[in-house]
């Protein structure tokens, strides 16, 4: 019975036998990048702001942190914005960021989570000029 719950729990939580990378792998829906986290949000090109940029980046940055701590992984440090490309559609930008993270099931300092609150504070404090 333990050998079962102990198989149980590794394909659950890879990371508790050591496969931190495979963890996040299966956690980020949009892929990842060994222990980073990646997020892509699908905007039209036409709607992308050309002001209000850094509040839509800032946005982006505090929901992939939103989006890695609902996925079970602690984010850690600063979100980045790893580039723009065309969508296959021809009308829509994909805008990719990503987040170094740790499995929350094997993380031993939680504190040390960014928040999409440390996120938008860093921003300074709002982002609802986003797209303005």
């Amino acid at each position: 019975m333990a050998a079962a719950k102990k198989t149980a729990a590794s394909k659950q939580f890879p990371a508790k036998s050591g496969d931190v990378e495979v963890e996040v792998g299966k956690r980020s829906a949009d892929g990842s990048e060994g222990t980073r986290h990646v997020k892509e949000f699908v905007v039209l090109t036409a709607n992308w702001p050309g002001t209000g940029e850094e509040q839509a980046h800032a946005a982006n940055r505090a929901a992939t942190a939103g989006e890695a701590i609902q996925r079970g992984l602690h984010p850690r440090g600063d979100v980045s914005f790893d580039g723009a490309e065309d969508h296959g559609d021809g009308v829509s930008t994909v805008l990719t960021y990503s987040v170094e993270t740790v499995p929350a099931s094997v993380d031993t300092s939680p504190q040390d989570t960014t928040t999409p609150r440390d996120v938008i504070e860093d921003a300074g404090g709002d982002t609802s000029k986003a797209g303005d």
